[in-house]
């Protein structure tokens, strides 16, 4: 979604406004772009500084009042026109390694000012230095009589020469089939592999499907998982995206066709792919392609279909959860298991290699815990885990997830367990830990008054010592709670 800057893997570089404007957003979060600056310019483009630091001293200044009068530290903050303006060139930011960062790095974008959909910098004044094309790495071809979450892509081998890439003649066992490719851009004298812009399939030199990374709005960007081979991907497999649609995704960076082609028994048929990147740099495989007839497939009988676009229903008498219409991008074969542990039933619904688009309910039942409350209901798939509070009625639990995968009910009774502080001179520091990791109320006095305590990444909690810290003895409350209503509280003493 934008341009990710390197600062020499260290964190408090300083950051500057690409033009003239005026501060119109703040936002502060455990996650996501951690601390990020929106500056709004006058020819109707927003640009945004993420994963920051420290802001420039006045408008930290006006920040920290904000979060103080809020007593909250992640907020989001429209901030009045013109009240912060900035120049071309000017300080704004100490770059820095916050919210969802992995590492320390600048994350820069464009978007326009009044639909918020995000721009290719690329396509608007950055001109880096580009004279290498994209690589190309692989090439799949899938069966599209088949569900590509039922499959495992064939791979072609690619041979790259002076003219571009080649790959070897592909025969198919099916009349229905789509293209799929690992590629990578890099600028010159850069080794990063960064995105491709897009690319392009012909057939018989007619143009098929094209996609162009180009302009998306963040509502859209869930559906990089119909552009993916997400299966392939989450089982440890590389990147290959889609040079075709999926039957679900609704969000068309494509133009043209279906990118799916309809190939005539054992006729032989010209594939071209091109892929290239902002500024006209493309690489090219040839190869010819031809079909026979339909693959044929085996359902297994008593197994439900899902399908997209359709609402999809599954109930029995201690699960039940439906999909809505647009929360799957292709069919598949949806298989269900129970498995009894010793802390509970898990019901398998299906499994995590097929994505889902939208949130859904999920009801387990169960009448043996003794105070509904307690429970919440846990989800998890491979080294993926996630937790959600419940809702009761009636013996039914109900929890809102976006996965398939395994379920299973969990009665806490565990309270969070708050860490001994660390105290320097400039501030406190402490974690907060919970078996069901989310915590949903927590504040932090100081002397009995409010303290702007940071959970960036949701776990280190950091008091930076400011006026309501005094010389000599303070006290400090800890309060905190999870999802189940489980709460802790510690009270610390220590000199300043």
């Amino acid at each position: 979604m934008g341009l990710d800057g390197r600062t020499e893997r260290r964190e408090n570089l300083d950051i500057y406004s690409i033009e003239e404007g005026y501060v119109s957003r703040v936002k502060i979060e455990p996650w996501g772009y951690g601390r990020s600056i929106y500056i709004d310019h006058p020819n109707g483009i927003t640009t945004v500084y993420a994963h920051l630091n420290d802001f420039y001293p006045e408008l930290e200044a006006w920040v920290r009042a904000r979060q103080y009068e809020a007593e909250s530290w992640k907020i989001d903050l429209t901030v009045p026109a013109g009240l912060f303006p900035v120049k071309r060139k000017q300080f704004i930011a100490y770059s820095g390694n916050t919210g969802g960062s992995m590492g320390p790095h600048l994350h820069f974008e464009m978007r326009n000012t009044q639909s918020e959909v995000v721009l290719n910098p690329l396509k608007h004044g950055f001109h880096i230095s580009d004279k290498t094309p994209p690589d190309i790495l692989r090439l799949a071809v899938y069966d599209r009589n088949i569900s590509t979450y039922e499959q495992t892509p064939r791979y072609i081998p690619l041979v790259k020469t002076a003219g571009g890439y080649t790959a070897q003649d592909v025969v198919v066992q099916s009349n229905r089939i789509s293209f799929g490719f690992t590629s990578y851009d890099r600028y010159t004298g850069s080794t990063n592999q960064n995105g491709i812009y897009g690319a392009a399939l012909f057939v018989n030199n007619e143009e098929q499907c094209r996609f162009t990374m180009d302009s998306i709005h963040y509502s859209h960007t869930r559906y990089l998982n119909a552009h993916i081979d997400y299966k392939t991907k989450l089982g440890g497999g590389p990147y290959i995206q889609h040079l075709s649609l999926l039957p679900g995704h609704h969000h068309h960076i494509y133009s043209g066709g279906d990118g799916i082609l309809k190939l005539q028994d054992n006729a032989w048929q010209d594939v071209k792919i091109i892929v290239y990147d902002p500024v006209g740099n493309q690489s090219v495989v040839r190869f010819k392609v031809r079909g026979s007839a339909a693959s044929s497939t085996q359902k297994k009988m008593g197994e439900p279909v899902f399908h997209p676009n359709v609402l999809n229903i599954f109930e029995n008498e201690n699960v039940r959860f439906y999909l809505p219409e647009k929360a799957l991008y292709d069919s598949f074969q949806f298989k269900y298991n129970v498995l009894s542990t010793p802390t509970g039933l898990v019901h398998q619904l299906h499994n995590g290699t097929v994505p889902v688009h939208e949130f859904f309910n999920v009801q387990i039942r169960d009448v043996s815990f003794p105070k509904p409350e307690k429970v919440v209901m846990h989800y998890y798939f491979g080294t993926r885990k996630k937790y959600a509070p419940t809702s009761y009625k009636d013996g039914w639990y109900k929890a809102s997830f976006r996965e398939l995968g395994n379920f299973k009910l969990i009665y806490d009774t565990l309270s969070p367990v708050i860490s001994t502080v660390s105290n320097t001179p400039s501030r406190l520091s402490f974690t907060i830990t919970d078996n069901a990791e989310d915590l949903t109320n927590f504040r932090a006095t100081l002397n009995g008054q409010w303290i702007l305590v940071s959970f960036d990444k949701g776990k280190n909690f950091v008091y930076k010592k400011d006026d309501r810290c005094k010389k000599g003895l303070n006290t400090l409350e800890i309060y905190v709670e999870d999802m189940a209503g489980n709460a802790s509280s510690r009270t610390f003493t220590f000199n300043h």
